[in-house]
């Protein structure tokens, strides 16, 4: 493996990197906003917290550990993540106030995601080059967007309150899509079964299509709430 960084390889990286964290934003952003507001910061904390750990694994996963040992440890801890982000976006689509139980959920899922997701970015990244500074650097570029991409979307969701179940359905198709790539990962280095990936375009088209629709569901839903409250006012003497 070389150390040299040659620009376009980095660059490519960088922006397949970026795009691998935009579906996985809205299941972290799921996890973050099942909270009650208040707590918010404590599930992005969890999140940050999980990735700094996670891209420290990677590095050393690099070195002392080979890919498929560190890819398996990776999947083992990534698909209970997933499964506990799912949940968290069906309590949000359930209870959009956020729960206690929404807290518990969606941050133990952001930290499993945050020490697993690096890990599992290296073999595409070592498909684009072999050197180990351009590997770790778009490692770390992931970490960061990950970070902003799910801050943004808190904090859309913080002003657009019928955008969370749109979010929330989002972080459940990506999720999912996510976890079956995952599957099909395990398969290959437990079985040696090759099973054919879900493409990124798939994840990133499923992902905001189901933005998409959750928000319309969200708005129609906040509208019927707002007819229901008006009701009983507009009905009085």
């Amino acid at each position: 493996m070389a150390l040299d960084i040659d620009p376009l390889v980095l660059l490519a990286s960088a922006l397949t990197a970026l795009t691998l964290a935009v579906p996985l934003a809205f299941a972290l952003a799921a996890g973050v906003i099942a909270a009650p507001r208040r707590s918010w910061s404590t599930a992005g904390l969890a999140l940050g917290i999980g990735l700094l750990i996670g891209v420290l694994l990677a590095a050393a996963g690099v070195f002392a550990l080979s890919g498929d040992r560190a890819g398996l440890i990776a999947a083992l801890v990534m698909l209970p993540g997933l499964a506990l982000l799912i949940v968290a976006a069906v309590l949000v689509i359930l209870r959009r106030g956020g729960t206690r139980l929404g807290l518990a959920v969606g941050a133990i899922g952001c930290v499993l995601i945050g020490l697993s997701e690096p890990t599992q970015t290296l073999p595409a990244m070592f498909g684009l080059g072999t050197s180990i500074l351009m590997v770790l650097t778009a490692v770390v570029i992931e970490a960061v967007a990950l970070v902003v991409f799910t801050g943004a979307l808190v904090a859309a969701a913080a002003r657009l309150g019928a955008l969370r179940v749109g979010i929330a359905a989002a972080g459940i198709v990506a999720a999912l899509l996510t976890g079956l790539g995952t599957l099909a990962l395990l398969a290959r280095t437990l079985t040696g079964l090759n099973l054919p990936p879900v493409p990124l375009i798939v994840t990133l088209t499923g992902t905001l299509v189901a933005l998409a629709a959750g928000s319309v569901v969200g708005i129609l839903l906040d509208s019927r709430r707002d007819q229901g409250s008006a009701g009983p006012e507009l009905a009085a003497p």
